[in-house]
């Protein structure tokens, strides 16, 4: 280490501005390295800086008092269409945007984009400095872990995005020469080595609790497993490229799917993080999987707290429209999404598409609430009941002007649902809301709902996938119908890799896993390239309030293309003249 007496920032205030006779003197929102190295208290200081600066969350940030904002676009809009990216049903927000989002020459426009060096600096500044530590060693190793786990995040992040990229473990130095600053691009096998080297650290010294937002070991073993899985399919299912940077050597599939089973399997092992149950109902009980605080599911979570004034705007911003005043949401869940879902008796999400036709009349309690509850539990549908009122889609009401039918929750129906919710696609996203009515009247920027990171419904998946990939078909039965026990869905007779993939989709609905579920298993294109979107059009009979619906065709923009390249980010320009030691990914 260059023995400068370097100066860290532990935390971001204005600076105190000081007069020339006072340059001697230590700014106040600094300490010095070896205080740092002295003082544990100190090195936790700058952990919690790290675990702030980290992108725990999907980008394209919309409004939270801290500025490390939740997302908007991409909690309310992955998932909701053929392929799993959707789009706001509005000509202004096109679904180009928030799905493939195909950005500039340099880099800039993109939605996904994700290139922390910064913060990974941080992490590397105290690794060495903890290397250093004269305070307790256990107290160190634990430290030394947290940033390691830290830092095999925010690579694992960048490497399902751009593939291969440089790995930085050491801080370089001010007076470092040209050529030992421009790191050039890693394979992508060793990006994903580097990332399961650093959570098998994290494993062996992170206790197995620890207070609220911090890693343990469970969070560094749901980390493996979901980087591990990447790494197989990336192994299996991508072409070689010549220089690896895009890929993975194919003989290495087996490996990561063994590691990744193991990772996922020793969190349901150990007891620690059961799926969550109670609630009274599968639909109530699914909706507090992401909904209420501490439980035991949730394996890391991104903390946010009203006391403390850190919140964010999702629930306001998911609300149907006729709930609270200013926008509802907008986020229309397409048809081709709903019918992913089975019926509560397990047959297809599909079989009643007949009714969809605008000429029967039918109940809607056969039709929407037979769903499987967890699609229950993340859309808003016609006549759902929250805070004792029906929410309304319906887009008229056929035989009267007046009608005086009353609805689920007992409110008489009107003419026609406020426009938002009956705007084009029949059902709104409304996950992450929980259905005790008590985000009715949400304020603007009030919603402190934590942001899950790792939970366990998604390694019963993990370990259901790569058990049936290496060959463990008993195994991946068990993991896949467990989740399916949780909800009350009837257990598959074997599990395949198609009912594995839709599983996925359903449990994992809306939690930014299907658009990476896609590109790793290389079906973006088959799922999304110029896919038509369908939504539905609701119609309420006044006499019975029995149903009709019409499929909806949206042409209000070019159906959304998804060619090869886009299986990669581009580096971009930007960063390209940054480091001219960096090459583009191919096709941009």
């Amino acid at each position: 280490m260059n023995k400068i007496n370097k100066l860290l920032y532990i935390f971001l205030p204005m600076m105190i501005l000081v007069g020339c006779a006072d340059l001697d003197l230590q700014p106040t929102n600094m300490i010095s390295e070896d205080a740092v190295k002295n003082d544990p208290k100190l090195v936790e200081a700058f952990l919690t800086k790290i675990y702030h600066n980290t992108r725990w969350e999907p980008n394209d940030h919309i409004g939270s008092r801290d500025g490390n904002k939740i997302a908007w676009k991409h909690w309310r809009f992955v998932d909701f269409i053929t392929g799993g990216e959707g789009t706001a049903m509005a000509p202004w927000q096109e679904s180009l945007k928030s799905s493939t989002d195909i950005p500039t020459a340099s880099g800039s426009r993109t939605s996904l984009n994700y290139w922390p060096y910064g913060n990974i600096r941080s992490a590397n500044e105290i690794i060495e400095i903890l290397n250093e530590a004269t305070f307790d060693a256990t107290t160190v190793k634990t430290q030394i872990a947290e940033a390691k786990f830290m830092r095999a995040y925010m690579y694992f992040e960048m490497a399902k995005r751009y593939g291969g990229v440089p790995i930085e473990l050491v801080p370089k130095q001010l007076d470092a020469s040209y050529d030992e600053l421009m790191t050039p691009r890693s394979s992508l096998q060793d990006v994903y080595d580097q990332v399961i080297a650093d959570c098998d650290v994290a494993i062996a010294d992170l206790p197995g609790t620890a207070m609220s937002g911090k890693a343990t070991k469970w969070a560094a073993h749901a980390l493996k497993s979901r980087a591990a899985l990447y790494a197989a399919r990336i192994a299996k299912y991508h072409p070689q490229s010549s220089d690896g940077l895009t890929s993975i050597p194919a003989g290495m599939a087996a490996g990561y799917y063994t590691m990744s089973h193991a990772s996922a399997s020793a969190i349901i092992d150990s007891g620690k993080h059961p799926l969550h149950t109670g609630g009274g109902t599968y639909q109530k009980t699914y909706s507090e999987v992401l909904t209420k605080k501490g439980n035991t599911e949730m394996i890391f979570v991104s903390e946010y707290d009203l006391g403390l004034g850190k919140t964010h705007m999702h629930g306001y911003f998911n609300m149907p429209d006729g709930f609270k005043s200013g926008w509802g949401s907008n986020t229309h869940i397409y048809e081709a999404s709903v019918e992913r879902f089975e019926y509560k008796d397990g047959t297809p999400g599909n079989k009643n598409r007949g009714l969809f036709n605008n000429k029967t009349f039918f109940d809607i309690e056969d039709v929407v609430y037979q769903k499987d509850p967890r699609y229950l539990a993340k859309a808003w549908t016609p006549e759902e009941v929250y805070a004792g009122r029906s929410v309304w889609f319906h887009d008229n009401t056929v035989g009267a002007s007046n009608p005086n039918v009353k609805g689920r929750g007992g409110d008489v129906a009107p003419r026609r649902a406020p426009t938002r919710n009956r705007n084009r696609g029949g059902r709104l996203a409304q996950h992450r809301i929980p259905l005790d009515g008590s985000y009715e009247f949400i304020p603007f920027d009030g919603d402190e709902s934590d942001y899950v990171v790792f939970r366990t419904g998604e390694m019963y998946l993990n370990a259901a996938e790569a058990a049936f990939e290496i060959g463990k078909p008993v195994r991946a039965k068990q993991m896949l119908n467990a989740v399916r026990n949780r909800v009350g869905m009837p257990a598959k007779q074997v599990a395949t890799l198609e009912n594995i993939k839709n599983e996925r989709f359903c449990e994992l609905f809306g939690e930014n896993h299907h658009v990476w579920d896609l590109k790793t298993w290389r079906d973006s294109e088959a799922a999304i390239h110029m896919k038509p979107k369908w939504g539905v059009k609701w119609f309420r009979r006044a006499s019975d309030g029995m149903y009709k619906a019409r499929r909806w065709k949206w042409n209000f923009s070019q159906n959304t293309p998804f060619l090869p390249k886009m299986y990669w980010l581009p580096i971009g320009t930007g960063k390209i003249a940054d480091n001219p030691s960096l090459v583009e990914n191919p096709g941009y």
